[in-house]
């Protein structure tokens, strides 16, 4: 009977518990050891599933299915859904299931060889509790971080977990899953991850609040990143992204200035709104709400220009401990230059921090709150000295409000600065025991371990991607105009690596800004008394020449050979700003930077012409001669150079030596009394260059060129890039070589372009010519310049936006300052585009219009005139199922109304239709549009669909390369056979108007044979 009594207490406690989780929400979490909870003490109870179970409470039953080792791949090594802990799971029932499967996928045995099945496997595994409970609420996990500790990280790893987790987002969309992410969370705690694949409790803990919140949607109500306060400055004159948090679904107003937008949170709880273009304001009020109660209230806002101030000790230098504080405070009072001062809770000394500020620390709570002031005495002097300075300068200058961000960390590397994944990406190994490896110099690692303590289980601002989580992922992408650097100090033991990290620096930025040109204007090293910053500072000195949207202030002049915090920081804001001024804002007047070399030229033995750029009135500081100039006939053995202004941006250097140089250097001494300056008494960088053994040739350019571009410049003409094959042409094995020297029409070097470009698609101007595009030794480019004025006797091309896509053997042409580039293979296929960018709202971009009708067209001629563009001719390779084709005929584009027509093309004196693909057009001083050259149309379209084995092997007539010339009438929709002469019967010839004709440079007359040839042609 006693044991009857039991049996009934025992079911009746069953019942009770059954009907008790029957009436909780039952969640299922799904996945492998990382769900299990592998690497904690006690998984059932330091599990994320544990953790988020006392986080819900007794509403919701938290049930953990996960299986350490599981694959989601069905021929994968460990199979979830062959698994007894599957079977539990869908015995379960649940009403909602979180799914976090596929880390183990990146197994060498698993997603090189079944990683199609993936996507299949996994809408298989959902549609399975789908058919338990048709109604469950189904989560689906991006991947939690695999570190660069994994053995595998390299070998495949890291890019398998890409792949699977771009999967996993594919499963998601395909089945109406919600996705939610277990990399956010550890992002930037990857030291929780010990073993590089499983969370401590703390990490868990972190992936069970994310996972708390998308099952609830609560995010504890609307809230925004701390930069977003009363007395801010916004960025005007480009779309402005407002971020922030809310509870999931909640609908997000932000209104100010009379516009209002709105938004709505995601279930992760992040919310964006976007805002159209504001102009220079001040007085506003900007209001953020949301229809769950949540009223945020910014007053005293000004919208204006913001920049970012970061770097090491020399930005975090305060203005009270400058050589001009006393001066600069007197006129620090200025209502609208705003200062948001981001200070670090704790000092990197020489001291042990306490266990408070090591805890904040480990929590990436670095930063002591901060608010937007106004400049005054008392501001001021505390802030950085460099971005007062630069900020100030701005004022004084676009007379508009100036918001600086200032957020500078004494000592700091620049792998601190770069987010995670970047590092990850490009450079693994220095995020690998960064307390005790080659790549931080010594003394920063020292330093991090008297901060935190011999047991080296802490956090540092100096640690990898640190300062990039603690302070740039929290601004939440504030809209900033651009950013300023000063720092490298802390990177000079490493040159090689820095190279790599500044790269990785600038692409991380702007990535998170989502910005591919945010200008980044960096401090080089100033002189001091270390070996290896002569070398550093010409590393800068090329990074500046490499990285694109980038500039230099060159504070060699004030540097302190004894003290690595020069005080004077007063000319190095103010060369900062030159940058901005000159290159970001477009003020004409104002010269960017002191000397810079562009190239040299052995002229005779031990004689070099050096010349440089931004160079107009070349002199001494001093009044003295030039100093620290040097040459070498073996680099390293370096002998005194007599330095003499020749006029023209040019330097003649002479040494007492019969041999010819091959290297120039300046500047080379650590603490260095160079003196060269310009007539703004801007110093001239350091540098060193190899020297040219031509005075005006790149090897192989007297053979002619194909693809070049050519225009007017300074009231001549000049040729830029090209590519032939130098030596044998006709030889299979022989190399196609690329240019990027610009040349007068006499053979002289008149400058560089940025890089070799064959190609490009060129629109002539009234003074000069812009290059879109084009084929360098790389591929394909989707870099744009513009060839235009001569500076102190050189072209330096200005760098514009980029092409959306890469793009060769396009067209252009321009209409006013608006320059349309059409047709050209984009990303390797022909197309039908049409783009336009306008040269005096170059932050608009390109602007894709309506494309042109029919067939793609790769080599067209493309000329404007009455405001209509005109594009003749060009081809197509076979491409996506297409057969290649050529065409003969003609479209119309009309600017104003927005419409293309078709019109005929040439026909030549027999009556046949003319292909143009390959030739040239210009338009003539009465609006008429002459055309040459082009490749025969039957034999080339025979080429294109299959070459011949002898394609190459026939003389130059044998190709019919079109020897005519004709003149189209706009107005008349009519075109006149004018000549037919043979020197004209070339393809990728350059061309450019010449009073009442044209003169046609270079092409090839038969495929891969160029000529140097220049033809006048006459047009009656």
């Amino acid at each position: 009977m006693k044991r009857f009594i039991t049996i009934i207490l025992a079911v009746v406690t069953l019942l009770s518990v059954s009907r008790e989780i029957s009436a909780q929400i039952r969640v299922a979490c799904v996945g492998n050891s990382i769900t299990y909870g592998t690497g904690t003490d006690d998984p059932a109870s330091m599990s994320w599933p544990a953790q988020m179970q006392r986080m819900l409470g007794p509403d919701y039953h938290i049930a953990n299915f996960g299986r350490p080792g599981a694959t989601l791949l069905r021929h994968g090594h460990n199979p979830y859904v062959l698994s007894p802990e599957f079977r539990r799971a869908l015995d379960y029932r649940p009403d909602v299931v979180v799914m976090h499967l596929g880390v183990n996928d990146t197994d060498p045995r698993d997603w090189p060889e079944y990683g199609d099945e993936f996507v299949s496997d996994y809408v298989a595994l959902i549609d399975s509790f789908r058919a338990v409970n048709p109604d469950a609420r189904i989560l689906v996990a991006r991947l939690s971080p695999l570190t660069s500790k994994h053995r595998r990280f390299r070998s495949g790893t890291r890019v398998w977990r890409q792949k699977v987790t771009g999967a996993v987002e594919a499963v998601a969309e395909a089945t109406g899953a919600e996705l939610i992410d277990f990399d956010e969370p550890l992002r930037d705690h990857r030291g929780l991850i010990g073993d590089a694949v499983h969370p401590d409790v703390r990490g868990y803990r972190l992936l069970a609040r994310a996972v708390a919140g998308a099952l609830t949607g609560r995010f504890g109500g609307l809230s925004m990143p701390e930069i977003w306060q009363s007395g801010m400055v916004l960025q005007r004159y480009k779309p402005l992204k407002v971020r922030g948090r809310a509870d999931a679904g909640a609908r997000v107003a932000v209104e100010v200035a009379g516009v209002r937008t709105e938004a709505v949170a995601d279930n992760l709880g992040h919310w964006t709104a976007t805002l159209p273009p504001l102009a220079e304001a001040t007085g506003l009020t900007m209001t953020v709400s949301d229809d769950r109660g949540g009223r945020l209230v910014f007053t005293d806002v000004s919208v204006g220009e913001v920049w970012l101030a970061s770097g090491q000790s020399n930005m975090a230098f305060e203005l009270c401990n400058s050589t001009t504080s006393g001066t600069d405070t007197l006129r620090a009072a200025d209502p609208q230059l705003r200062l948001f001062d981001m200070k670090p809770r704790v000092i990197t000394d020489w001291n042990e921090w306490s266990e408070a500020d090591k805890a904040a620390v480990d929590t990436l709570n670095h930063y002591l709150p901060s608010c937007w002031r106004q400049s005054s005495a008392s501001s001021a002097r505390d802030f950085s000295a460099v971005a007062w300075h630069f900020g100030r300068m701005l004022r004084d200058s676009l007379d508009v409000p100036v918001g600086i961000i200032c957020n500078a960390v004494g000592g700091s590397g620049t792998e601190a600065w770069v987010d995670v994944d970047m590092l990850e990406e490009r450079m693994p190994e220095v995020l690998v025991d960064w307390r005790s490896n080659d790549y931080l110099q010594p003394w920063v690692q020292k330093r991090a371990g008297e901060n935190t303590g011999a047991d080296g289980t802490h956090r540092h601002p100096y640690e990898p991607s640190y300062l990039f989580a603690s302070g740039i992922r929290p601004l939440g992408a504030y809209p900033i105009a651009g950013v300023i650097w000063y720092q490298g100090e802390s990177n000079a033991h490493n040159i090689e690596v820095h190279e790599q990290l500044f790269t990785a620096l600038v692409d991380s930025w702007r990535r998170n800004w989502d910005d591919e040109r945010l200008p980044f204007i960096f401090t080089q090293l100033s002189s001091l008394s270390r070996p290896s910053w002569p070398s550093f500072r010409d590393s800068q000195r090329r990074l500046l020449d490499s990285t694109g949207a980038t500039g230099m202030a060159v504070c060699s002049d004030i540097g302190d050979s004894l003290d690595v915090h020069p005080r004077n920081k007063r000319p190095v804001g103010q060369r900062l700003g030159r940058w901005a001024l000159s290159r970001v804002y477009g003020h004409a007047g104002v010269v960017p930077s002191g000397p810079l070399p562009v190239g040299a030229v052995c002229t005779g033995p031990g004689t070099v012409e050096l010349t440089m750029k931004y160079a107009d009135g070349l002199s001494t500081s001093d009044g003295a001669s030039v100093r620290t100039f040097e040459l070498a006939r073996t680099d390293g053995l370096y002998y005194p150079a007599e330095a003499s202004v020749i006029g023209g941006g040019k330097i003649q250097l002479k040494c007492n030596e019969d041999w010819a140089p091959r290297y120039v250097r300046y500047g080379w001494q650590p603490f260095t009394r160079a003196n060269l300056i310009n007539s703004d008494s801007l110093p001239a960088s350091t540098f060193r260059l190899e020297v040219q053994s031509l005075r005006s040739a790149e090897e192989g350019i007297v053979s002619g060129v194909s693809g070049a571009s050519a225009g007017r410049v300074g009231g001549g003409i000049v040729r830029a890039g090209g590519c032939n094959f130098p030596v044998n042409p006709l030889a299979p094995d022989s190399e196609k070589r690329f240019y990027s020297g610009i040349y007068r029409m006499d053979g002289s070097l008149a400058g560089y372009l940025p890089e070799a470009t064959a190609y490009a698609a060129t629109a002539p101007l009234s003074d000069g010519f812009v290059m879109a595009g084009g084929v360098t030794p790389r591929g394909s480019t989707a870099q744009v310049c513009l060839v235009s004025e001569y500076t102190d006797g050189m072209i330096v091309p200005e760098r514009l936006p980029d092409l959306p896509v890469p793009v060769d053997n396009a067209a252009a042409c321009a209409v006013g300052r608006r320059v349309y580039v059409a047709g050209g293979n984009h990303d390797g296929v022909p197309s039908n585009a049409l783009y336009v960018l306008d040269l005096d709202r170059l932050t608009d971009g390109w602007k894709r219009l309506r494309d042109f009708p029919g067939a793609p067209r790769t080599q067209p001629v493309m000329a404007a005139s009455g405001g209509r563009l005109y594009v003749f001719g060009g081809f197509a390779a076979a491409s996506q199922g297409r057969d290649a084709l050529l065409c003969t005929d003609g479209l119309v584009y009309d600017v104003r109304r927005s419409r293309w027509s078709r019109t005929a093309g040439p026909s030549g004196a027999d009556g046949r239709e003319v292909s143009l693909g390959g030739g040239v057009a210009v338009t003539l001083a009465d609006g008429r549009i002459a055309v040459a050259g082009g490749v025969d149309r039957d034999i080339f379209l025979e080429a294109l669909r299959k070459q011949a084995p002898d394609y190459l092997t026939h003389p130059a007539e044998w190709y019919g390369f079109n020897r005519s010339v004709f003149v189209y009438s706009p107005a008349e929709n009519t075109w006149r056979h004018m000549d037919a002469r043979a020197d004209a019967a070339r393809a990728g010839a350059s061309a450019v108007a010449d009073g009442d004709g044209f003169i046609m440079l270079g092409g090839e007359i038969r495929p891969r044979v160029r000529t140097a040839s220049a033809i006048r042609i006459n047009i009656e």
